[in-house]
């Protein structure tokens, strides 16, 4: 164990692991899920949520435990600070040769001490311990000639700076992978469409929906629709924003890859996204050209929206009778979702309930 993971907080270790679904689950009460579910079903950004969400349960979690670590270093070697990426470099050698073993917590805190990643190493350091040394030696002195700041608050600058860049990109990609699919799971459900494992969704009843789908067009749902045609509906669901607005473009080329295409080759296909920004609007006008149906979460009753178009234009049969009431408001959506523990459970995506949840 190195010094840095043996001073690190232990009622945050937990927040230096690798993000997954459970471990999101794990930081949130069970009111505080449903609660996020139930707002961007009726209309709320996701994108906002998730954020604010992020910041208040991990990013001040691991950056003020960081704090905490360099505090109590300081308190015990006046010289703590200084020597800490040479500190954490002769760690990161030590595992690397096989003299000792790091857990991946204390090895992801030992690499951002000394401005790494598990990448940099491989590229940069081209896997070799032997250049660690020099590595953080030079970065040392580099800091030393930065004209502004602290040498001492420069360093735990570096230190933060990269495991804010790591909690970031894995958290969007957790929450991408993980939300995305609740969203969808808990919208089709709630207006009566059953799920089924992707593997027996041919054989299902309909109207049935599956996740995951790679047979034919890549998509992340599909609905069996028990009508003579169309036969499927097949579903994207994407978080964006202003800044990456060819994601609806990724979306609609995904589904305009098909055998032999046609007239209006995105015919049946439904893309729900967060939020499509002025930069995206030439897009979702060509995807629509293409026949594709696009549905924004953001400012929406995009439930009510997706249970209109499956059921008025699509012509589904035999979904939810209470949704023909029109889902409107939070209150009204809560009779309609199962409770936390269950939602969880019933999707399959090897996702742990929090014991507490179950109290």
């Amino acid at each position: 164990m190195s010094i840095f993971y043996e001073l690190f907080p232990i009622n945050r270790k937990h927040l230096l692991g690798k993000i997954s679904g459970s471990s999101i689950f794990s930081e949130m009460t069970s009111e505080e899920f449903q609660e996020m579910i139930i707002s961007c079903l009726t209309g709320d950004n996701p994108r906002l949520k998730t954020e604010i969400w992020a910041q208040s349960k991990v990013f001040h979690g691991v950056f003020s435990g960081l704090e905490e670590m360099f505090s109590k270093g300081k308190s015990k070697d006046r010289s703590f600070i200084e020597k800490a990426p040479l500190l954490a470099a002769e760690c990161l050698k030590k595992h690397y040769g096989g003299i000792i073993k790091l857990v991946e917590e204390d090895k992801r805190l030992c690499q951002w001490i000394c401005n790494l990643t598990a990448k940099g190493y491989d590229n940069i350091l081209q896997a070799n311990p032997e250049y660690l040394l020099n590595w953080a030696e030079s970065l040392t002195e580099s800091i030393k000639n930065i004209p502004y700041g602290s040498f001492e608050n420069n360093i735990k600058n570096i230190a933060i700076y990269n495991a804010s860049i790591a909690k970031k990109g894995a958290l969007k990609s957790a929450f991408g992978n993980l939300f995305e699919h609740l969203f969808l799971y808990s919208s089709l459900t709630a207006i009566g469409i059953k799920h089924c494992d992707k593997d027996k969704l041919n054989l299902a009843s309909s109207p049935s929906f599956a996740l995951d789908i790679n047979e034919g067009r890549q998509c992340d749902a599909r609905i069996i629709t028990g009508l003579d045609f169309p036969e499927k509906i097949d579903i994207d669901i994407g978080f964006i924003g202003k800044g990456n607005p060819e994601i609806i473009a990724d979306k609609t080329q995904r589904f305009g890859n098909l055998l032999g295409g046609g007239e209006k080759p995105l015919q049946h296909t439904l893309i729900i996204v967060s939020a499509i920004p002025k930069e995206a609007q030439l897009v979702v006008k060509q995807a629509s050209l293409l026949g594709a149906k696009v549905i924004t979460m953001s400012g929406n009753n995009w439930l009510n929206e997706i249970y209109s178009h499956l059921s008025f234009e699509i012509g589904i049969k035999n979904l939810n009778p209470i949704s023909q009431n029109v889902i409107l408001t939070k209150q009204q959506l809560k009779e309609y979702l199962p409770n936390p523990i269950k939602l969880i459970s019933e999707m399959p995506r090897d996702l742990i309930v929090p014991n507490s949840w179950q109290n």
